[in-house]
């Protein structure tokens, strides 16, 4: 969806803040879109949100969305402990009454013991109208239990283990998350050994455990349809990541196992040089190869990055990414310019290109430049209004 413009207004004043954010798309739809956040602080950290947004097209009812969010941060005893609630209703074209979507969790970001649980409920036709939720009329549940203990032995800084595995399980709303059997989706990871060095490398040796319950078939890769059915699987990780502290970093993540009805192993690389403060180069690899009933496939994805920083208030930032799914190239190309503490300016290129072998004009030919299969140029700017 083409952005044709927009403006933002955002700040703070005492214990209120404000955000207003406008919006003129392009396209088949031609909307303008607006989002307005008004906030007061409570307690010494806490916050109370209320949120409005609006669509509105020509010759269509506006569509629009109300929400609140409560945050509070508090300290109990020592310990971090932070409750958390939003609920948003909406009001659409496409579905009757107002669908209600809202989520309840509680996070305990502490240095021995890190835990969260979160409960999501969200109405069939719920539509947030900017912006978007993987599925709707559902019940989800998240959570993690992570006991972090530093153990001072072997060059281990600290330690990341799971008593209990972290879990992400989906199912609809007829139906309840304490019954595995009409679960959709589900995800259980286990750190069976994890942590950080005193050198600042990270470790991960991982067990997961999934489901999918598709209830249509799907293309997974190119000519591969996963079947309607319900698919459990187990895989297994190993993950090293080197300190980001050295000139030269690393990882590396080797992944196998069971997968839907078949088996696949997945392999990723990734380095990155930071060199005399201006210039930082990236890359990583990725390489999946799977074989199911349906057929067997190889996934590739590849990805670069260079960060330039001309002088303190100047600098540039290029990303490539290329995966052979969708058989295309894509660029993100980003100019940022400081005139002053306080305001920016941004102007960023976006643009794909196809590397499709049956077109004759494909990347990385130079005639394909001038045929990209999207291209977008955006203007930024951001000036600081103080008193």
């Amino acid at each position: 969806m083409p952005i044709l413009g927009g403006a933002r207004l955002y700040g703070k004043a005492g214990p209120w803040g404000i955000g207003l954010l406008d919006v003129r798309t392009g396209g088949r739809e031609q909307a303008n879109d607006v989002a307005i956040r008004l906030g007061h602080d409570l307690l010494e950290r806490s916050t109370i949100v209320a949120m409005f947004v609006d669509r509105s097209q020509s010759g269509m009812r506006s569509e629009s969305g109300a929400g609140v969010d409560l945050d509070f941060p508090l300290l109990v005893s020592g310990h971090n402990v932070e409750p958390h609630f939003w609920m948003m209703g909406t009001r659409t074209n496409v579905a009757s009454g107002k669908p209600l979507a809202w989520r309840i969790s509680t996070d305990a970001p502490n240095d021995l013991v890190d835990a969260f649980v979160s409960l999501y409920s969200i109405d069939s036709g719920f539509n947030p109208t900017m912006g978007f939720v993987r599925r709707t009329g559902i019940w989800e549940t998240t959570g993690h239990i992570d006991f972090q203990p530093r153990p001072h032995v072997l060059g281990i800084r600290q330690l990341d283990l799971t008593p209990i595995p972290s879990w992400d399980i989906i199912t609809d709303r007829g139906h309840r998350l304490t019954h595995p059997s009409t679960w959709q989706t589900a995800d259980f990871e286990w750190h069976t050994l994890a942590g950080e060095l005193q050198s600042g490398d990270q470790f991960e040796v991982n067990i997961r455990r999934e489901l999918d319950a598709p209830s249509e078939a799907f293309e997974i890769f190119r000519g591969t349809i996963v079947a309607p059915g319900r698919y459990w699987w187990t895989t297994g990780d190993v993950q090293y990541q080197t300190s980001s502290g050295r000139p030269l970093s690393g990882e590396a993540v080797i992944s196998t196992g069971q997968f839907y009805d078949g088996h696949s192993t997945t392999a990723e690389v990734g380095a990155t040089f930071r060199g005399g403060g201006h210039v930082i180069l990236g890359s990583t690899y990725s390489v999946t190869s799977a074989r199911l009933s349906a057929g067997k496939f190889t996934a590739v994805q590849t990805t670069g990055r260079l960060e330039y920083t001309f002088n303190t208030r100047t600098g540039f930032l290029g990303f490539v990414q290329f995966n052979n799914e969708s058989q295309r190239a894509d660029f993100n190309l980003r100019f940022h310019w400081i005139p002053k503490i306080g305001d920016d300016v941004y102007a960023v290129w976006n643009s794909g290109y196809t590397t499709d072998p049956s077109v004759p004009t494909r990347f990385p030919s130079r005639r394909v430049l001038s045929r990209p299969l999207n291209g977008a140029l955006i203007l930024k700017g951001v000036h600081r209004i103080s008193r």
